[in-house]
C-alpha cells in the first residue's frame, strides 16, 4: 500500500499516544523521532524542487509527528516539555523557510489538529511562533515573496 501524500490524524494520534506512554525518553533516548532530525537538516534551497511521492511522504511523517508532539508534551515535566517544543519551533521555522508551496495543504491540516480543542494558554509558544515568524520585521527585496505568503497562510489555518 502507497503512503497518503496528506497529513493524517490517526497517524498523529499514534504519536501523541506513545508520548504519552513512554514519555520524553521516546523521543529523546531513542530513534523514534529521527526523521525530524533529518528533515530540518535539508538545505531550504535543495528543497525547492518538484513534488515527489518521497518528497512530499517526509513532509507528511515529519507534520504527524509534530501534530504528536505538540498534543503529547502536555503529559510531559516542564523541562522535558520546553525540550519538545523547540524541537518542534525548528522544524516549524524549516517550513517557514522552504519558498515551496506543495506541502502547504499538509502543514496547515497539522496545525489545525494540533490547535482543536486546545486551551490557548497551552498554545501560547506555538502562537508566538507563528505570529512571529510570519511576516518578517525587515523586507528583503531579495526575499521571495512566495515564502511571505506561505507563512501568511500557515497561520491562517
Amino acid at each position: 500500500l502507497a503512503r497518503p501524500k496528506c497529513f493524517m490524524g490517526n497517524h498523529a494520534q499514534m504519536f501523541k499516544g506513545l508520548l504519552k506512554a513512554l514519555g520524553a525518553k521516546a523521543m529523546f533516548e531513542t530513534k523514534l523521532f529521527a526523521h525530524l532530525d533529518a528533515f530540518v537538516k535539508v538545505d531550504v534551497q535543495a528543497a525547492t524542487r518538484p513534488s515527489s511521492d518521497v518528497y512530499l511522504g517526509a513532509h507528511c511523517l515529519a507534520a504527524e509527528m509534530v501534530a504528536g508532539i505538540i498534543r503529547g508534551v502536555k503529559h510531559w515535566s516542564e523541562e522535558d516539555r520546553i525540550k519538545g517544543q523547540d524541537k518542534v519551533k525548528a522544524v516549524l521555522l524549516h517550513v517557514m523557510a522552504t519558498p515551496e508551496t506543495e506541502s502547504l495543504a499538509i502543514w496547515t491540516a497539522t496545525l489545525r489538529f494540533s490547535i482543536h480543542d486546545r486551551h490557548p494558554r497551552r498554545l501560547a509558544w506555538l502562537t508566538t511562533l507563528l505570529l512571529d515568524g510570519a511576516v518578517p520585521t525587515e523586507i528583503d527585496s531579495s526575499q521571495s515573496s512566495l515564502l511571505t505568503c506561505k507563512r501568511l497562510l500557515l497561520i491562517k489555518a
